[in-house]
Parts: structure tokens; sequence; C-alpha cells
């Protein structure tokens, strides 16, 4: 599968949102995130910072 972890990169540090995301998307003014068994996540006051997909990782971050 191509699933890719989720983090939140903050001024305390980087933190996991969702370690096998499936599906990420923006939500005005935030971030959705979904995993494989439907399960979401939704983080307000973030943006896509970097997506790396050689390494399977999205990374947010505070706006």
């Amino acid at each position: 599968m191509c699933e890719s972890t989720v983090l939140l990169k903050s001024a305390e540090g980087i933190s996991t949102v969702m370690p096998e995301a499936v599906m990420v998307r923006d939500v005005g003014g935030g971030v959705r995130c979904v995993d494989i068994l439907g399960r979401e996540v939704k983080v307000d006051g973030v943006r896509v910072s970097e997506i790396d997909l050689l390494r399977h990782r999205v990374i947010l971050e505070r706006v």
C-alpha cells in the first residue's frame, strides 16, 4: 500500500498526527487525514509544508 505518516511540526517539535494515512485533504483552514479503515483526524490551523513521497510522509505546520 501507499500509506504515509502525517507529522505536525511546531515550536515544541514534531508529533505524529496519523501513522498510516491514505488520504490528506485541505479543508479550508485545516487538513483532514483518513486511514485505510476510514478513521479521520482533522487538524485546524495548519497547512501542508512538505510532501516526501520517497519517505512516505506529509509534514504539516501551523499557520
